[in-house]
């Protein structure tokens, strides 16, 4: 049977030979000539050695954990997070399957057996693990602020664009209506000009005749000043200053003495004259 095998396959190794060189491409090394591929004696030693069916759980102590979703292997915090959560589900399995056939299963309180990785290597993996985490979170609101300011600044240019064709509407509109009051000529004054110039809310312009009651024509405070208490004092002191300088108006040569004022000597007072005159000595 050997013998065939070999033979087969040097038939298919030269046929495979022959078609190579045909189309034209690289020609493969010659495999050995010792080397026999017996796939029926393979599958015969793997049914040696592997359990029988009907063997018990607790001889093989193995459990299949079904992946749900795909795993990148080139993503190292991926596939650790994949082992764990296998690792994890196995576990867990394991521990239902030793209560249910009321097996011990876990190490006795004075057992001590070494670790395959040391403590202090684990908490070098958890901290690299918990970098690389933190590293992507970081990232992530990295990428949100950059979203985020992209967006404002979107925004900001469309609120500049709607106040600037607003500006230019409104200066449209004021041509408009100086244009249609110089083709009126003014002939019926301010009321009579008809003006067709729409606001927003599509009214057009009109002047107010309303007045605010208690309010002077003049009043920019619009009635504040006259609001609260009247201080008397204040009020005395207001009025004796405005007889003493006046209330205001020219003062240009309002001072100016006449030919009258020269000769009035009414105010004159001879005490107070000499009383002067002690007072410098």
């Amino acid at each position: 049977m050997e013998d065939g095998n070999i033979e087969d396959h040097s038939e298919e190794a030269s046929q495979s030979e022959s078609e190579s060189e045909e189309d034209g491409d690289v020609r493969l090394t010659e495999p050995a000539k010792n080397s026999i591929y017996n796939r029926e004696g393979l599958l015969d030693k793997l049914g040696d050695i592997s359990w029988p069916e009907n063997v018990g759980w607790i001889h093989k102590l193995s459990l299949d954990i079904n992946q749900e979703q795909e795993v990148d292997v080139n993503d190292d915090l991926a596939r650790e997070l994949a082992f764990y959560t296998q690792a994890l589900e196995g576990t867990r399995q394991a521990f239902e399957k030793f209560q249910s056939m009321g097996l011990p299963f876990l190490r006795p309180s004075d057992y001590y057996a070494e670790m395959v990785k040391t403590d202090s290597h684990m908490v070098k993996v958890k901290g690299r693990l918990l970098a690389e985490k933190k590293k992507i979170e970081e990232a992530e609101e990295r990428r949100k602020a950059r979203e985020a300011k992209r967006l404002s600044k979107e925004i900001q240019a469309q609120k500049l664009k709607e106040r600037t064709k607003q500006k230019k509407d409104e200066i449209e509109s004021v041509k408009k209506w100086r244009k249609q009051r110089q083709q009126s000529g003014f002939a019926g004054g301010e009321r009579d000009v008809e003006m067709d110039l729409d606001f927003e809310d599509g009214k057009v312009f009109e002047k107010s005749d309303k007045k605010r009651p208690g309010v002077a024509p003049g009043d920019r405070s619009g009635g504040k000043a006259k609001r609260g208490p009247i201080n008397r004092k204040k009020q005395q002191k207001r009025e004796q200053r405005s007889s003493k300088f006046g209330s205001g108006g020219r003062k240009a040569l309002k001072k100016q003495n006449s030919a009258e004022t020269t000769n009035d000597l009414r105010g004159f007072n001879r005490a107070d004259f000499t009383g002067n005159k002690k007072r410098k000595r």
